[in-house]
């Protein structure tokens, strides 16, 4: 029973970026992304580790798992977010969405429990960073072939997002007078692809460092760093690239005392493989990381921080319901295409949107606890890359795969130090 929910668990993780999904509700008229209700194939395999946790703690007090009741305890704090968005769902307008945003939420929740209850008992960290690596490299040979061809590859399995210069709301950049789209992957959107390969590239780092290998297992390491970097790069994700940078280079310091030959055989490797990406895409990237304050990306972000400041002041306490945020949009904006229908770019303030600033009070309350007791350099580094990216970006929030990459990482976090 053991080895099969090890199993399970690691076929999550290595699942993690698809998007194979049964729509089981639309809300509203047309589909849009954050008014509906899914079940994924992830949901299944979590819902199966849930059992399978259960069975194997059967013969003792399951609840004894929740060690939650110390204020110093990320739990406790946890637990508090989790019931204090229940009770913000007295304000929503759409009160069958916000119990679905509230059963994912305690997923998610129960997902941390599990891994830090289950560190070293069901799973450890070296081959969770294995098991997220080989993803990232299927990821990776799936996003070179996307950018390669300029189209979707057929990934029915994958639920493979649609893909074509000409398709509305597919993300693209124009260069030299021709469009480009941006490397998806299996994920809904290449922020989440860049987010998933960063995390993948730190899982390397680990890898890397962890022990001695011969000429052929480094080669074979750099290989993998270098196609990783490479699909990377094809996101054209300005912002997530600028922090795999700097958040590669505080690493690089950090551990440079104890691994002076590995740091920097690793950091010339990430300068060179840099440069000749950037020598042979020059005008892409010159076209794509041009900043314009007309450009649609930016005005949208404008208007959706817009949209949040106005309702936090109407609703600073409770906020207008958990998961109600695009509803309100959808609800007081006719906008002209059903996907600009978005949550804001910004975890925090779409978190003080739906249950309010004492809900994101809980929640920051919930992060420090879990901050300040971890001693872990690389996860330190990984979840304060997480939180800025967040300023920016609400899928750690929104989207099946971002959750699944946040609070598996912040399970590991509380696993290896039990806080």
């Amino acid at each position: 029973m053991i080895l099969l929910e090890k199993i399970v668990f690691y076929l999550l993780v290595f699942c993690l970026p698809w998007q194979t999904r049964k729509v089981l509700y639309l809300w509203g008229g047309g589909f849009n992304e954050w008014t509906s209700a899914y079940l994924y194939l992830t949901d299944i395999l979590v819902i199966l580790l849930f059992c399978f946790w259960a069975l194997r703690k059967r013969r003792k007090r399951f609840l004894k798992e929740f060690k939650i009741f110390k204020l110093k305890d990320s739990g406790f704090w946890l637990v508090a977010f989790l019931f204090f968005s229940s009770v913000t769902l007295v304000q929503a307008r759409n009160l069958p969405l916000g119990f679905y945003a509230w059963f994912k939420l305690l997923e998610f929740v129960i997902l941390f429990f599990y891994c830090k209850q289950n560190y070293k008992e069901i799973f450890n960290f070296k081959r969770v960073a294995q098991v997220f690596v080989a993803s990232g490299v299927f990821q990776s040979l799936i996003a070179i072939s996307q950018f390669v061809s300029q189209k979707s590859l057929g990934l029915r399995l994958l639920t493979e997002s649609p893909l074509g210069p000409a398709i509305d709301g597919v993300a693209k950049f124009t260069a030299n007078g021709l469009t480009f789209i941006r490397a998806y992957g299996s994920l809904p959107h290449p922020n989440l692809l860049a987010v998933y390969l960063l995390t993948c590239l730190f899982f390397v780092y680990y890898l890397w460092f962890e022990k001695k290998r011969n000429f052929r297992g480094n080669c074979f390491l750099s290989f993998i760093y270098i196609l990783l970097l490479l699909a990377l790069f094809l996101t054209f994700s300005r912002m997530i690239i600028f922090v795999f940078f700097l958040a590669s280079l505080i690493f690089f310091i950090l551990i440079f005392k104890k691994h002076k030959k590995k740091a920097l055989n690793l950091f010339l490797l990430l300068i060179v493989s840099s440069f000749i990406f950037f020598l042979i895409a020059q005008p892409e990237i010159s076209a794509r990381f041009q900043i314009f304050s007309g450009e649609q990306a930016v005005g949208l972000r404008l208007f959706y921080n817009q949209v949040a400041y106005d309702t936090i002041q109407q609703y600073p306490w409770l906020g207008i319901g958990l998961g109600n945020f695009v509803w309100e949009i959808k609800d007081i904006f006719n906008l002209f295409s059903n996907w600009l229908h978005q949550p804001v770019h910004n975890v925090y303030l779409l978190i003080a949107s739906e249950v309010g600033l004492i809900g994101l009070i809980i929640f920051l309350m919930f992060i420090y606890q879990l901050l300040v007791q971890n001693k872990d350099k690389l996860l330190l580094i990984i979840i304060l890359s997480f939180l800025f990216i967040a300023l920016f970006d609400h899928f750690f929030w929104t989207l099946q795969q971002g959750q699944l990459i946040l609070w598996l990482v912040l399970g590991l976090t509380a696993g290896q130090r039990g806080v």
